[in-house]
């Protein structure tokens, strides 16, 4: 049998989503070609016997390619009025579990910083509309700001510029003013960033005025490489999609095509497993109270002790216990032990998912009287006990994975 050939069309291509590519295309014998509008003139005398695409909307070459070719072929993002079987990443999905990651360290406001252009490339599935789903739960503000938008600059008070200057390049302008206007009210904001450089940018000027991060703003980013948050002078809580996944969907859908089997031209796969890996820029308790933020670093920093109890807190901060949980339960809605409880089970689950360690061992690292207590926190926060965790992380393959997010489906 003669073998396939796929020509991989590509303004763009993440190494994750090629390596799925190639693997899926391995395994069927293909012979596959990755070209771009420079080497597009290849494809003429290449003699494809279908395509894989992923291309913008500006990249008129291969757009006008992908939708002009008869040929078997599936993408990576969709292009508009070309109507074909798509694998894609959920956004909702992932912008579902960032704004519940902020909401439960308190951010009552909550930012996107992405593009709108989004919505067409992947079908309707957008970061904001499972962020949206979370604050309106809450009833919290969520601003929404894209850069790809001439209203938005508009918003701002500041040039779009769209033909002279690409809105990616002009970020250390709009994110300036964006932060002027963030850090206006003192209530916390909370801010996820579709792609990893602007979130870095940003947390660089967040450091330059002198803003307490997490405390003031919390930052989270998308990004191909979890590493790319550990270059910030700021670890950065990052996102990652399984982008190998992805390819290696759509290579298989291309495929179904090849041998005939039905697929839709609106056939959508929504890549739903992503990695949340979560760092020091979003991964504190929020608070507008500065004095309340010290106790809470002190609560931080000795939770781990096995005999820190509310007491301690009281007597470093020289206040009566009433009062502080008073405090805590007027801004937080939970007491002190609340918290406490909180810090040492959150850590017990990273090390039960990430480690071999005996769990009685974690137990005993994190503060609990003993491996019950720790059953019990795990079960109540996790909804499986600590032995269940652990298999269950082993059994999911996400090599990242803090938290493996698969309940929020788009239709």
């Amino acid at each position: 049998m003669q073998r396939k050939r796929v020509a991989v069309l590509a303004s763009y291509l993440y190494p994750g989503q090629y390596r799925g590519i190639m693997r899926y295309g391995q395994q069927a014998g293909w012979i596959c070609q990755r070209m771009d509008r420079d080497t597009l003139p290849r494809l003429n005398s290449w003699s494809p016997d279908g395509l894989l695409f992923q291309v913008d909307e500006f990249d008129t070459p291969l757009m006008d390619r992908v939708g002009g070719s008869m040929l078997p072929k599936t993408g990576l993002r969709a292009l508009p009025g070309v109507t074909t079987p798509l694998a894609l990443i959920d956004f909702a999905a992932i912008g579902h579990q960032t704004a519940t990651h902020f909401v439960a360290r308190n951010y009552r406001r909550l930012c996107y910083l992405g593009p709108w252009s989004n919505e067409t490339a992947n079908a309707g599935s957008t970061h904001v509309a499972g962020m949206r789903q979370v604050a309106d739960t809450h009833g919290i503000p969520l601003e929404c700001v894209f850069p790809d938008r001439a209203d938005t600059w508009k918003s701002l008070g500041l040039a779009y510029r769209r033909r002279t200057s690409n809105y990616w390049d002009r970020f250390w302008e709009l994110g300036s003013v964006l932060l002027d206007r963030l850090t206006g009210n003192r209530e916390p904001v909370a801010v996820f960033s579709a792609f990893a450089e602007p979130a870095m940018q940003f947390m660089e000027m967040v450091d330059e005025r002198r803003h307490a991060g997490p405390c003031q703003i919390g930052i989270a980013a998308q990004t191909e490489d979890a590493l790319n948050g550990l270059v910030t002078k700021m670890p950065m809580t990052c996102v990652v999609p399984d982008y190998e996944r992805q390819g290696y969907e759509a290579a298989m859908l291309l495929d179904r095509l090849f041998d005939g089997r039905p697929v839709g031209n609106t056939h959508r796969t929504w890549i739903a497993d992503f990695g949340f890996v979560e760092r020091e820029s979003s991964n504190r308790i929020a608070t507008a109270d500065p004095r309340l933020d010290e106790m809470l670093v002190h609560i931080r920093r000795n939770a781990l002790e096995k005999n820190y109890a509310s007491q301690q807190l009281a007597a470093e901060f020289a206040c009566s216990l009433r009062a502080i949980q008073g405090r805590f339960r007027k801004a937080l809605g939970r007491g002190v032990a609340e918290i406490i409880r909180e810090h040492r089970t959150l850590h017990a689950a990273e090390l039960i998912r990430k480690t071999n360690l005996p769990l009685h061992r974690i137990a005993e690292q994190c503060g609990f009287t003993g491996y019950h207590q720790m059953e019990r926190s795990i079960r109540a926060s996790c909804g499986m006990g600590p032995s269940a965790l652990r298999k269950h992380q082993a059994g999911s393959g996400n090599r990242f994975a803090i938290t493996r997010h698969t309940e929020y489906q788009t239709p």
